[in-house]
């Protein structure tokens, strides 16, 4: 094995190695095949890059090409030419994977299954960072930058899993990155000469260095030496990024550290699998919904909530009217720095520190989250105001001190120009809300769908106003953006809905997150409005003082032609309480419908059938062996046995074992040779060399009987006497093969050159014109006309 190839398995070997805290993100093994598969094969592309003698650049394409087949033929999902080169629909399915993937990273706490957008990310992260440590270990020769990859690949879980911070965890990591830096100290200072001891004695190749333990102890001590740091660091349960996020601004992690409100709603709905996330207990007949995130802030980039300054002790909690409800809420798998409330919150019995926000009646972690609390006990009340209430109530007075926050919003003419075109005629404040609220209604040929890119910017405000296709995010954030355009104080609300009913309890899924609008009414307060329709959201509740529309169109009336056709189902059946009663057969419609569409209901499986194909990248580095294996065989066959093919066997051998034979030696010189690489086979060359003799210059020819156990003799005995640096090389890349070919290349190449010369010969023969003579009506001197 040269030295670019040890260094090409060295570099995928330290990868794989620092890859091991992933075993703290991932369920199970089932990530491994495909990602240790991933470092193969890249590196595997840059070695032959290499061997071929191209140069860097070369070599990172190849490796990049190589990754783009894995993630095509992995992930590709059948869309590319023969499952290998990716087409346009290719990068599309990238697209919704990488999208899915980001979701299921915001929502899911570690251990996740290894399928699905997950996975797709993991071996697209692992393939570059593959590239890069290829190039600087072997292509670059500075493996002190391996260190760079090394570390991202540890950070990546560190990051996330707060049991990847522990000290074990980092020693596979320091021992990839010593031996990176120890391999290729060793190569320099062999390419000194020969190794002495202090007392001049010569030290062969195949004992220690005197001054390697020195090196040993060394690193050992090092790696000592940062393990007790790691041991005595404080790990916090957070994670990393919380840990950086702790501290700042007084140490209120919330609002810097927290959790994109939107993403964990998309993440969520988009998930392939349902998941429990909240298990409640409680004597309100039909709870409504689970307030968590309130959005009041509204750039060009969408709404955002505020950093929540002023807070406020729990026992600070309002004393609001109305009948008192008691709900004993169990946290199934749910993290999140905010605590999910009912209504209007008048007391909280929870663990850890937690603080209320008075302006959006958000209750805020003060270093602590929901994914330490088990279960906790709220007590509230429900608002429940009137339509006539709210039909005679006012807005927010512009002196408010809130009311510029929940006003305020980016100047789109565009957007101007449809929220007074839709509230035309409407002069309160709730003839403006229902307004926007039938625009954005079915009967005006807007529908539910997840396929919608999740952002809420102007862009794509616009953009759902024109194609009239959203979910949640967008039905709640465009209602609220078009209010504030008509002078109504309105903010968003992200949380749950009220699930599904369980015997006495109420489960709340993934699929059940959810975004809704409050207004502000003078006197009532905030009130809810729910604008997406109410058939595409699983546990949705009616609000009566809302007077919602008809979610369907009248089928007996043509759709006017600014409608789009919707298969939108009409609005679902209510009981007494408010409570959706589910559909027939128990099938649930909505996001949980959607985000499992295209599956057959088992496991993802995180690569495609078409993996199976790479195996044939995988056995590229051993064609050398089968072919040089399949000729000894041919030669060896006693039907076709011969001296000839015996002598040319063992030249082979001697070549692939670098025993120099010149070119001029006779037969018995050159078994002289071998006899001396190779002593234990001295009477196996010895009759190897005779029958080349007699077959060169014997009539009779020489007898084939016993050539082949002599043979195998030599190649025993070469095969023993042999470092193993030339054993795997004449294994893995015999030289005897490699001559061949480039005698080939020479031989084709010198028979291309007679060939191009015989064709310009005739050529010129054929343009040469015969010489003119003064005489060519008279007969030469010679008789020649």
């Amino acid at each position: 094995m040269n030295g670019q190839r040890h260094a090409t398995v060295v570099a995928a070997a330290t990868l794989a190695l620092t890859l091991t805290p992933l075993i703290g993100i991932f369920n199970g093994l089932g990530w491994m095949f495909p990602v240790m598969l991933t470092i193969a094969v890249v590196a595997t592309a840059g070695s032959l890059m290499r061997a071929a003698g191209r140069g860097q650049g070369l070599q990172t394409l190849a490796m990049a090409a190589a990754l783009v087949v894995i993630l095509t033929i992995g992930f590709g999902d059948g869309t590319g030419l023969l499952f290998l080169v990716p087409l346009p629909a290719t990068f599309e399915h990238w697209a919704v994977l990488a999208q899915e993937g980001v979701g299921a990273i915001i929502v899911n706490a570690p251990p996740v299954e290894a399928t699905g957008g997950i996975m797709f990310l993991t071996v697209l992260g692992v393939g570059v960072v593959a590239i890069l440590h290829d190039m600087f270990v072997v292509g670059l020769r500075t493996p002190a930058l391996a260190g760079l990859t090394l570390l991202t690949m540890y950070l990546v879980p560190v990051s996330v899993a707060p049991e990847a911070t522990a000290w074990f965890w980092f020693i596979l990591p320091a021992v990839a990155y010593l031996w990176i830096l120890g391999d290729d100290n060793l190569k320099r200072v062999s390419a000194f000469g020969h190794r002495f001891t202090g007392a001049g004695q010569l030290v062969g190749r195949s004992f220690p260095s005197p001054m390697a333990r020195t090196a040993r102890w060394s690193a050992a001590g090092f790696i000592a030496v940062a393990l007790a740091v790691l041991a005595v660091v404080p790990v916090n349960t957070s994670g990393l990024i919380d840990n950086v996020a702790d501290g700042i601004e007084g140490g209120e992690s919330y609002g810097l550290g927290d959790v994109n409100p939107w993403a964990q709603l998309s993440g969520s709905l988009t998930r392939p699998e349902e998941v429990d996330v909240l298990r409640v207990t409680t004597d309100d007949p039909s709870p409504r919904y689970l307030r968590m995130h309130v959005l009041d802030e509204l750039t060009g980039d969408g709404f955002a909530p505020n950093e929540y300054q002023g807070t406020q002790n729990l026992d600070e909690l309002p004393d609001a009217d109305g009948e008192r409800y008691t709900a004993q809420i169990e946290n199934l798998q749910l993290q999140a720095p905010v605590v999910p409330v009912y209504g209007s919150p008048t007391n909280l019995e929870i663990d850890g520190d937690w603080r209320l926000d008075p302006d959006t009646g958000v209750i805020v972690g003060d270093g602590s989250d929901m994914g330490d609390v088990d279960e906790y006990t709220l007590e509230y009340t429900e608002p429940d105001p009137d339509a006539e209430t709210l039909a005679a109530a006012g807005g927010m007075s512009s002196s408010d001190d809130r009311w510029d926050l929940n006003t305020e919003h980016p100047d789109v003419p565009e957007l101007t120009d449809i929220v007074a075109g839709a509230t035309a005629g409407a002069t309160t404040v709730h003839e403006k809300v229902l307004a926007v609220q039938q625009y954005l209604s079915v009967s005006n040929g807007f529908r539910y769908s997840l396929e919608t890119v999740d952002a809420g910017n102007d862009e794509a405000v616009l953009d759902f106003l024109e194609t009239k296709q959203g979910y949640c995010q967008q039905y709640a954030a465009t209602m609220a953006w078009m209010l504030r355009e008509a002078d109504v104080a309105a903010r968003v609300v992200v949380g749950l809905s009220q699930g599904s009913r369980d015997g006495n309890e109420w489960v709340l899924t993934s699929h059940d997150y959810h975004a809704w609008v409050e207004v502000y009414y003078d006197g009532p307060g905030w009130v809810t409005f729910d604008p997406t329709p109410a058939a595409s959201v699983p546990g949705s509740v009616s609000f009566p003082w809302a007077n919602e529309p008809d979610d369907a169109p009248d089928p007996e009336t043509e759709p006017s032609e600014n409608e789009v056709p919707t298969d939108e189902p009409s609005a679902p059946e209510t009981d007494a309480s408010g409570q959706t009663i589910p559909p027939e057969g128990g099938a649930s419609e909505g996001p949980s419908a959607d985000a499992g569409a295209g599956s057959d209901g088992g496991a993802a499986l995180p690569f495609h059938p078409g993996w199976l194909s790479l195996l044939l990248l995988l056995a590229v580095p051993f064609l050398p062996v089968l072919s040089r294996g399949a000729l000894r065989k041919r030669r060896l066959n006693p039907r076709t046995l011969t001296a000839k093919t015996a002598w040319d066997e063992a030249m082979d051998l001697a070549l692939d074992y670098g025993v120099s034979i010149p070119d001029s030696y006779t037969p018995r010189q050159a078994a002289g040779v071998l006899a001396t690489a190779a002593p234990s086979a001295r009477e196996a060359a010895k009759a190897l060399g005779s029958a080349m003799a007699l077959h060169r210059y014997s009539p009779r020819g020489a007898d084939p009987a016993g050539l082949a156990d002599a043979l195998r003799d030599l190649h025993i005995a070469l095969d023993k006497t042999s470092p193993a640096q030339v054993r795997y090389k004449a294994v893995f890349w015999p030289a005897s093969l490699v001559a061949k070919v480039g005698a080939g290349r020479a031989e084709q190449s010198a028979r291309l050159s007679r060939r191009s010369a015989r064709t310009t010969d005739r050529v010129r023969s054929a343009l040469r014109r015969r010489r003119r003579s003064n005489n060519r009506d008279k007969p030469g001197v010679t008789g020649r006309a």
